[in-house]
């Protein structure tokens, strides 16, 4: 004898389970097969951790979506100084010239007129573009000695960016940085990030005056030597480092503003260079 009762519950139990999953499977949730776990994204300030620049990608090109989402996170980021205006381009090998480039599916040509906070602008923004696409598994390096085909009186740097042939990872311990107490005076939870910014040539040329929240930043105009001769864009990696601090401090829950009044700021140590405060 059939339970008419028993079975309609049963076809109405079915019908909301059928319901359920289908709003779960259209929601931004995922269905995990078993023994099989969500791979989760690493954050920007994860990344300032275990990135490594690379000359090693990947021949084929980004998707176009994520290339756009790209795009769209470098038109969100916040300019270091408002009056610096920033602009770039994305182009294959057959834009850019220069010696022992890397061959990348992709080239990000930075310029922008001149300003005396120009190139620690460029430095600030794209150090958080390249922090996003190593968050995303992409890889980048940026490029001193390429230039663009066609000749662009404000170009300032550029950057290879695509994936990676091989992991560009590395471990704590990897990076060939300066101790803190090299680089800076004070304590502040933020300095460790700023302290592992890439640079060119690792010249490192950055040092930080920490005191009750705030930060003052200086920075080396010319390493000096042979290096000094080869290499003249230490007010970027200041920038760099910049993104850094901010990347902390975002982390920390802490606001970012720079502002520059030298007339406030410690006398910077001998060699260096006043560039702002992080307040």
């Amino acid at each position: 004898m059939v339970d008419w009762a028993a079975e309609k519950w049963y076809i109405l139990i079915i019908q909301q389970l059928s319901e359920y999953i289908n709003v779960y499977m259209n929601s931004n949730h995922t269905f995990l097969k078993p023994g099989k776990r969500k791979e989760k994204r690493m954050d920007t300030y994860s990344s300032i951790f275990t990135r490594a620049s690379t000359r090693k990608f990947d021949s084929a090109p980004l998707s176009a979506q994520a290339l756009e989402d790209f795009e769209t996170f470098i038109t969100g980021v916040k300019p270091l100084v408002p009056e610096v205006k920033l602009t770039h381009k994305i182009v294959g090998a057959d834009g850019v010239k220069g010696l022992a480039l890397p061959k990348a599916p992709h080239y990000l040509l930075i310029s922008g007129r001149e300003h005396p906070l120009r190139n620690t602008a460029a430095g600030f923004c794209f150090q958080q573009a390249e922090l996003y696409l190593y968050s995303r598994g992409y890889a980048t390096r940026w490029l001193n000695s390429v230039s663009p085909r066609q000749p662009d009186p404000n170009f300032i740097i550029g950057i290879a960016l695509g994936k990676p042939s091989e992991p560009a990872v590395r471990e704590p311990g990897d990076f060939d940085r300066r101790p803190l107490e090299d680089i800076s005076s004070g304590t502040d939870s933020r300095l460790e990030a700023a302290r592992l910014a890439p640079s060119g040539m690792n010249g490192q040329p950055w040092y930080f005056v920490a005191s009750g929240g705030v930060i003052h930043v200086y920075y080396r105009p010319s390493l000096g030597g042979i290096k000094g001769r080869l290499y003249h864009l230490t007010d970027l990696d200041v920038g760099i480092a910049l993104a850094h601090l901010k990347a902390a401090g975002d982390h920390e829950g802490k606001s970012f503003r720079f502002t520059v009044n030298q007339s406030s700021a410690p006398t910077p140590p001998k060699g260096f260079a006043y560039v702002g405060t992080v307040e």
